[in-house]
């Protein structure tokens, strides 16, 4: 009885390791192309909420990028058309990694800027959103949680569903807006700014007339999608001698040939700007900065070690 007790314990045990095994290896998915080693979203998923993400890890930053098991950031820089073009390269474990934050309670009329919303929101890199403040009007929606209700026909909407995936709506298209609320995705977040950049990896015309300048050579801000849960967040430099700026199909180009199967302009000018590791990643001075009522920003989805 001794021995069959003994082959009994032995077996249990190999059982239990080999369950641990299988576990392991359900839990961890292929790295992507960036060499981040991610894993399972239930393993590194954040609230969908309007509290900040897990305060990323200082001692993984260098000089042009981040990466921990959550996220990986590229940055980059580019001379075209007599302006630089500053590019953040994003890719993260989970939708939840990509946010937004407001600088006040919706209905007030608070700004701040984005460095600064940035650093409260313990982002690994940011850029401002689509000032929504500026308007009246426009679908807007923020972490969830619907805040305006009036989609406006002269600009075009950009939505982020629970997935992460991008949805561009041209002229805010009430059908398509329609038919995604009726789908089983959610919307986590909706921008009303534009103009459409790329629609399925199909690169836009440009409209002959939009609610602002297009065709100016401006300071000028685009996020894009290149593939899932992969971005490209994009702030080209103006309004210097070094940088003149450039028009919206200028930036449309670019974010063609960087990729994207999805782009869209979102405020530019004096909104336009780009912060990495607490840092302005564009040329604009810290006193430079505009106030503004709302960022976009990625957030690292490790908590921090005790």
């Amino acid at each position: 009885m001794k021995t069959i007790r003994v082959r009994l314990c032995f077996l249990t045990l190999v059982t239990l390791l080999l369950c641990a095994v299988c576990l392991a290896e359900e839990t961890l998915i292929s790295p992507a192309d960036t060499g981040a080693v991610l894993y399972a979203e239930e393993t590194f998923s954040l609230p969908v909420d309007a509290a900040p993400g897990y305060a990323p890890n200082r001692t993984l930053f260098i000089e042009n990028g981040y990466e921990d098991d959550s996220i990986t950031v590229v940055m980059e820089k580019y001379r075209e058309n007599d302006a630089d073009y500053n590019v953040a390269r994003v890719t993260i474990a989970s939708p939840t990694q990509l946010r937004t934050a407001l600088a006040g309670a919706y209905g007030t009329k608070k700004t701040n800027k984005v460095s600064k919303l940035a650093e409260n929101n313990r982002a690994v890199v940011a850029m401002n959103g689509d000032y929504y403040l500026n308007r009246t009007g426009g679908y807007v929606v923020r972490q969830g949680e619907v805040f305006r209700k009036t989609p406006t026909k002269n600009k075009d909407m950009l939505i982020i569903d629970d997935l992460g995936d991008f949805h561009i709506l041209v002229n805010s298209d009430p059908n398509q807006l329609k038919a995604i609320l009726d789908s089983d995705r959610t919307v986590i977040n909706a921008f009303t700014f534009g103009p459409a950049l790329i629609i399925d990896g199909m690169l836009q015309e440009m409209p002959a007339k939009y609610e602002f300048n297009i065709r100016g050579r401006e300071p000028r801000s685009a996020i894009g999608q290149l593939d899932t849960l992969t971005y490209i967040l994009l702030v080209v430099d103006g309004r210097s001698d070094q940088n003149k700026g450039v028009t919206v199909a200028q930036v449309a180009d670019f974010m063609s040939r960087m990729g994207c199967v999805q782009a869209f302009n979102l405020d530019g000018g004096n909104t336009a700007a780009l912060v990495f590791n607490g840092e302005l990643y564009c040329d604009k001075s810290a006193s430079g900065e505009r106030s503004i009522s709302d960022i976009i920003y990625f957030a690292s989805a490790v908590p921090p070690t005790k």
